[in-house]
């Protein structure tokens, strides 16, 4: 996992740093992850994904 960080501020980094830590922790402790970090679950689209991305082929 390596986000996009280049033209970021310092306190953006710092909270991507900071969900990055916390998806990760989640998954090692195979608790759930926030909708607001999910694009794909189970091999389907899920949290903000559902919202933010289509299934159509075009």
């Amino acid at each position: 996992m390596t986000p996009h960080i280049s033209g970021s501020s310092l306190s953006a980094q710092a909270r991507y740093t900071a969900g990055t830590r916390e998806i990760l922790e989640a998954w090692l402790d195979g608790t759930p992850i926030r909708d607001e970090y999910l694009i794909v679950e189970g091999g389907a689209l899920a949290g903000t994904g559902v919202h933010s991305y289509s299934t159509r082929t075009r």
